[in-house]
């Protein structure tokens, strides 16, 4: 890269993570506004509605495999790739949203918050409008992630989508046997080129950074659409809740090759940044919307018992000023 290259690139991505961090503040506030002030109970929809079942009422069928907009080509250099169909990939992501809504279907009696529902109602009900209305985009591993995302076309792409559609995007990874620490510098690299706010959920433990369990490595890209729908909800507006899937072959249709398939140093210092505040929260972690002391109980006393230094609520990242092993791309 050129100098001036480097300077631009080093301003586009403080923008990225100014806007992304105030846009994730806004919808934290519009969670608690959910949980608290205009508060959502459960028993809101039942156990058949199409945000538990996924079953679209448009087309009579489970909906997940219609609403993905795009599947990178898979290749067979790629260790740990899971070479399930991208269908079942999708339906595993999507059947563990619904196991979280469904929780919150249960009104007398309720499910008390505790490890049989770890989240808030609101927090459950919101991914059923993430599940059900958004549109899927399946990538091979962390590498092939990013030589996508550092394609200005590409995230072009996922910006005409999101006006266009008022739809969250979901990014599956079909790689389950990742690198955590890789992982997490992945997420470093989409959030300096997207201006919204991300978490890298997967099927590790402990997780990585904000992240949480999930049973692909998911990346969600947070643009806000969700709180339209649970806004309706709220409401009662139930016809408004469910969306016809996506248009085919309207989004994504070119062929996209990035700059680079590895994290500069400007990354991997946003990645250690975010680890060094977690760590700070000890037992909590990257938990934000509910007590894991609550959650937790047991863990909690484990944790207790052993010492905060010995403690591992996250996966470590390790410290860009010092030497790495690893050698990603400066």
């Amino acid at each position: 890269m050129t100098v001036w290259n480097r300077v631009r690139y080093s301003l586009n991505t403080l923008w990225n993570w100014i806007h992304s961090n105030l846009h994730n503040f806004y919808d934290a506030y519009r969670v608690l506004r959910f949980m608290y002030w205009r508060k959502l109970h459960a028993g809101l929809i039942d156990r058949g509605h199409p945000w538990v079942t996924g079953i679209s009422p448009h087309t009579g069928r489970e909906i997940w495999a219609d609403n993905i907009i795009y599947a990178a080509p898979r290749t067979n250099d790629s260790a740990g790739v899971d070479h399930e169909t991208d269908e079942i990939i999708v339906t595993r992501v999507a059947r563990f949203l619904t196991a979280m809504v469904e929780r919150s279907t249960f009104a007398d009696p309720e499910i008390p918050q505790s490890s049989k529902r770890r989240m808030p109602h609101a927090v459950n009900y919101l991914h059923g409008t993430v599940h059900f209305n958004g549109g899927y985009l399946i990538f091979e591993d962390c590498r092939d992630l990013i030589n996508h995302i550092t394609d200005p076309t590409f995230v072009g792409e996922m910006r005409r989508f999101s006006a266009e559609q008022s739809r969250e995007l979901i990014v599956v990874l079909r790689e389950r046997q990742y690198d955590p620490e890789e992982y997490a510098w992945c997420l470093g690299v989409v959030r300096a080129h997207i201006p919204w706010y991300a978490n890298a959920n997967g099927p590790k433990r402990p997780g990585v950074l904000w992240g949480t369990p999930s049973p692909y490595p998911v990346i969600n890209p947070i643009n806000g659409s969700w709180a339209r729908d649970v806004e309706n909800l709220r409401r009662g507006r139930m016809e408004h809740l469910v969306r016809p899937p996506i248009p085919q072959r309207c989004y994504f249709q070119g062929s996209y090759h990035g700059t680079r398939s590895e994290a500069t140093w400007l990354e991997r210092f946003h990645a250690w940044a975010i680890f060094s505040i977690i760590r700070v929260r000890g037992f909590q972690g990257p938990l934000v919307f509910t007590s894991r002391k609550r959650i937790e109980p047991r863990s909690y006393r484990q944790y207790k018992q052993t010492g905060r230094k010995k403690w591992r609520s996250i996966q470590p990242v390790s410290n860009p000023f010092l030497r790495s092993k690893k050698k990603p791309n400066l």
